[in-house]
């Protein structure tokens, strides 16, 4: 009887450890792509910026 206590904490330690891990990865995933977004859109904003000032500043 103590084996099926000591497997079935083994299993769910094991089931625990699995989704903690994938939740780390969906959260790194997730912070990389708002990061990722941010620093595209201050490039789009700067090369709008640059093409501006070398038209003459009309937009």
């Amino acid at each position: 009887m103590m084996s099926v206590y000591f497997f079935t904490g083994i299993f769910f330690t094991l089931s625990l450890n699995a989704f903690f891990s994938q939740l780390a990865n969906d959260f790194v995933a997730g912070v990389l792509s708002v990061v990722g977004g941010v620093i595209s859109s201050v490039v789009v904003a700067w090369c709008k910026y640059r093409w501006d000032k070398r038209r003459g500043g009309r937009v």
